[in-house]
């Protein structure tokens, strides 16, 4: 339970280390002695790589939300036979009761 408390926290602080990235790169735009064009390409530019940084992101979202559920199939799996172990009488105790009658 405690690698999910803390991966949850690193998501947390990583999203809004990547919120106070982009607010201060606007404010740095907005701000900056630059022309129209070369702020427009310079936004552009940002655009850009934000766009892939997030096409990278959602990918690694994709990636730990597959192994999240594999790993959760692999517990459900384990628990249903685990229950079943449980609910049938091992088989030398049928054979016992059967001998007995």
């Amino acid at each position: 339970m405690e690698n999910n408390n803390s991966s949850s926290g690193r998501s947390t602080t990583a999203i809004a280390f990547l919120i106070g990235a982009v607010a201060g790169g606007i404010a740095a735009l907005l701000f900056a002695p630059q022309t129209g064009a070369q702020m427009r390409g310079q936004i552009k530019r940002g655009a850009r790589n934000m766009r892939e940084r997030g096409g990278h992101l959602a990918h690694d979202m994709q990636d730990r939300a597959g192994n999240m559920k594999g790993a959760v199939s692999e517990a459900r799996t384990a628990y249903r036979d685990e229950m079943e172990k449980r609910r049938t009488p091992p088989r030398s105790a049928v054979v016992e009761k059967s001998e007995q009658t």
